[in-house]
């Protein structure tokens, strides 16, 4: 049986409080991390976050992300981790880690670098599912009725004109490549759709006639405040349709089907939009009914996004858990890592409602009779 651990930190005066608890069992006593120690911490992410616009020299991305590993750990779970550790189950089972906060800046830390003695970043342990949720929403009170498979993927690039982002048609070529090759006889099954324009009711429409498992929007993520937005374009004159994380919620996603939302996209010559594809996933969840959303502020025309997305599809189309997928694709970008002097792997945050493990009917029976075809090395 899967265990959750849950970290929840909430915004006081000045401190986050923060409450860690077992299968709903508080352990330990409530602990405050003052605005200090936040600051002290950002410096050490923002050192890190740098690294994705300007990456470093071989071993520069690792040595940073394990010193961020190190301070998150030593902020918020080194206190009780020897409590902790009883409680994890058996190998071969999973525990969740839920970070939840009321917090836009919380959630946006990378929590995938925790790093307690002994063990890798929980992000890339198979052991672990890390996901972020919404403080004071509870978790979705009953599992979604699952399709039947094989997978099936539907695709949106937006390009509204005033953004410096890949085309729609660079962005497809790029998706494309990030999909098993159903040519092969030993490749899983996909079925892919692509909307044939990056409008709101061009999305709407197959939505309803796809009914897909999962939904991947490519194009400009944008935020004002803590909100976030999604930039669909304008039917007549390209122009950005700027909608809420909201109005998708509830008008597009929640009688979908669709058991997972991705955003990606980063326009040229900018950081990536970290805040914005966050505050988007965030708004997702808390919005509806809607069960996950998972943030790649990043563009799909690179080595790190083939390679992610390449294992992650593949995975899920095995039957994978969301969790277990997730992470075997961070691990698949390490070698890349290594290299590039990018962190790659801390690009993908998975948002939810509560725990969603498969994405289609008789995935789990899948799952065990498949062969992994991207496994990273040890």
């Amino acid at each position: 049986m899967n265990v959750t651990v849950e970290l929840k930190i909430k915004r006081g005066e000045g401190i986050h409080v923060t409450r860690i608890a077992i299968a709903g069992q508080p352990v330990g006593e409530d602990r405050a991390v003052s605005d200090d120690e936040l600051a002290t911490l950002r410096l050490v992410v923002d050192g890190v976050r740098q690294l994705l616009s300007h990456p470093g020299p071989p071993g520069m991305a690792e040595d940073a992300t394990r010193a961020i590993g190190i301070e998150l750990f030593h902020t918020w779970l080194s206190p009780v981790w020897e409590r902790i550790l009883p409680a994890l189950p058996p190998a071969g089972q999973t525990t969740n880690l839920a970070i939840v906060s009321d917090t836009l800046e919380i959630l946006l830390l990378p929590w995938e670098s925790l790093l307690p003695p002994e063990r890798d970043p929980l992000g890339l342990d198979m052991a672990f599912a890390i996901q972020r949720r919404v403080l004071g929403l509870p978790p979705a009170n009953r599992c979604r009725a699952l399709s039947p498979g094989p997978l099936r993927l539907l695709f949106q690039a937006s390009a509204p004109d005033g953004f410096p982002i890949a085309t729609t048609t660079q962005a497809r070529d790029a998706f494309a490549a990030c999909l098993p090759d159903n040519s092969q006889p030993d490749a899983p099954r996909t079925d892919l759709r692509v909307v044939e324009n990056g409008t709101w009711d061009a999305l709407r429409q197959e939505i309803d006639s796809h009914q897909p498992h999962a939904i991947h929007l490519s194009g400009p993520a944008l935020i004002r405040g803590t909100q976030g937005f999604f930039g669909f374009e304008e039917p007549e004159d390209r122009l950005v349709d700027a909608r809420t994380a909201r109005e998708i919620a509830h008008e597009l996603l929640r009688f979908s089907g669709a058991g997972i939302l991705i955003v990606s996209g980063r326009e040229q010559g900018k950081s990536p939009p970290l805040a914005a594809t966050g505050a988007l996933c965030q708004g997702l969840i808390a919005s509806g009914e809607f069960p996950m959303a998972l943030a790649w502020p990043e563009t799909l025309e690179n080595d790190a996004a083939r390679l992610f997305f390449g294992t992650l599809h593949t995975a899920l189309a095995q039957g994978e858990r969301v969790d277990a997928a997730l992470t075997r694709a961070r691990r698949a970008l390490l070698p890349l890592t290594a290299t590039s002097g990018r962190p790659d792997w801390l690009l993908p945050t998975l948002y939810a409602r509560g725990e969603q493990p498969h994405l289609f009917h008789g995935a789990f029976q899948l799952s065990h009779r498949t062969k992994w075809l991207h496994d990273a090395p040890e």
